[in-house]
């Protein structure tokens, strides 16, 4: 009988904060079922603190939302990649098993989820000291907020994989096609999770639009004409 408790889970934090191998050499000997427990706490708590950092801005009702829909968004990003990153590791020639890629990808997204809640205060206090929803300014620092979290979401992703990149370099048949492994996933990653991060918003509202769970227009335009769009905005 598998056996999980607090304790276990608040020891794991500072040995994923380091990319222990000691800790992932022993997970990927064990279960993936058993590895998703012991991830998936830290990845709700994580990424619900940060979600609750995001919405903020517009106050409690959107910062509610995001707090419940980011570790969701988190979730469904793990569900959609679990299987292409098996596959990407074949096509590949890693010899990384459709087991053990799904334990990197758990373990991954436990250290980002970690990494995004050490990051939440910041987030918190540019939304307390941001300019009111109503102002002149705040289609301004609607696109400032845009981009800071795409880019402290992106730095916490790209540090959490490389944190394993010694491990998959271990686990794989040569060097060469670990590191291939590594670039596909983490691309593969960021792409899948932008895309149902943007249909699933919106995360802190913008300017002259209601408080909404989803938008009802969720599948206009694409995540990266926002992002061209914010930086016309800024520049």
């Amino acid at each position: 009988m598998m056996r999980y408790t607090i304790s276990q889970l608040f020891r794991s934090i500072p040995a994923l904060c380091r990319g222990d191998r000691v800790l992932i050499d022993h997970w990927l000997k064990q279960s993936p079922a058993y590895v998703l427990c012991q991830t998936l706490p830290l990845i709700i708590l994580g990424c619900g603190a940060y979600g609750l950092s995001m919405g903020l801005w517009q106050g409690w009702e959107m910062a509610s939302y995001a707090g419940l829909k980011f570790p969701l968004v988190v979730i469904a990003t793990l569900a959609v990649n679990a299987m292409i990153n098996g596959m990407f590791a074949m096509v590949l020639g890693s010899g990384i098993s459709m087991r053990q890629s799904m334990q990197f990808l758990f373990t991954a997204f436990a250290i980002c989820a970690l990494i995004l809640g050490a990051l939440s205060p910041i987030t918190i206090g540019m939304a307390l000291q941001g300019p009111a929803a109503a102002s002149t300014d705040a289609r301004f620092f609607h696109s400032i907020t845009l981009l800071t979290h795409v880019f402290m979401i992106s730095y916490a992703g790209i540090v959490s994989h490389s944190m394993l990149l010694g491990a998959l370099k271990k686990y794989a048949h040569t060097k060469k096609a670990g590191l291939q492994t590594f670039i596909a996933w983490l691309v593969g990653n960021l792409f899948v999770g932008a895309q149902i991060g943007w249909i699933s918003r919106p995360f802190f509202g913008s300017p002259g639009r209601p408080i909404q769970f989803l938008r009802d227009d969720k599948f206009a335009s694409s995540f990266y004409e926002s992002i061209y769009n914010s930086f016309q905005n800024i520049f």
